[in-house]
């Protein structure tokens, strides 16, 4: 079903990498890398349960993006299960590993990754449920305007509180650039989305993108 599935890397990826282990994150790297592994394969799994082909999975320094023509023939409800689905997986390992092995790492890395895939921003997890949810409820123009408004807000705070902590305990600088980096993801993603409405000329409601 998807052996004409393009699987590409971004430098940006090998550079978080880098980045990561001269932060000294050398010990909850892997456990990281192995949670991010099965929050994709949660979203994979959904859309192979509704026979969705999956075009491309991009590897980047922000997570993986799976691009899956063919949603207009799912329902907001299957969407949604789509979107939540690495946030699902990452969850119940997390509870599984914790009450069962005690591998309190392994659990805390999934928490943290379901976490932060849950924030109300463009190109997560979150922001991706958010807007599905006000579509279904209203429809999708609203719903677009609401995630914009809801992005900003959340932009701004996260920026707020990274420099806040940074400022006052000296360690937030790993989360303010992943704030920055991930505005600047949106950035080029709005751009890109903007110039293919323009050659296309007409609006589209686009291809699945689930981040880790």
């Amino acid at each position: 079903m998807w052996r004409s599935t393009k699987v590409h890397v971004s430098p940006g990826f090998f550079a978080m990498l880098v980045f990561s282990l001269l932060c000294g994150a050398g010990e909850v790297l892997p456990h990281v890398l192995i949670a991010a592994l099965c929050h994709e394969l949660g979203h994979l799994a959904v859309l192979r349960l509704y026979r969705v082909p999956v075009e491309a999975i991009t590897v980047t320094s922000m997570g993986a993006v799976i691009a899956a023509p063919g949603q207009e023939r799912l329902s907001y409800g299957q969407e949604l299960l789509a979107a939540l689905a690495g946030v699902l997986v990452n969850f119940t390992l997390a509870l599984l590993f914790a009450r069962l092995s005690r591998d309190y790492l392994f659990a805390g890395a999934n928490v943290i990754l379901g976490v932060y895939n849950l924030l109300p921003l463009q190109g997560l997890d979150g922001g991706r449920a958010l807007y599905l949810m006000a579509a279904w409820l209203r429809e999708p123009f609203a719903a677009a305007r609401l995630v914009r408004l809801v992005n900003l807000v959340a932009m701004a705070l996260l920026i707020g509180l990274s420099m806040m902590l940074l400022y006052r305990t000296g360690s937030g600088l790993f989360c303010l650039i992943a704030v920055l980096g991930m505005g600047f993801s949106q950035i080029i993603g709005q751009l890109k989305k903007r110039r293919g409405r323009k050659e296309n000329g007409v609006a589209k409601r686009g291809k699945i993108r689930y981040n880790t």
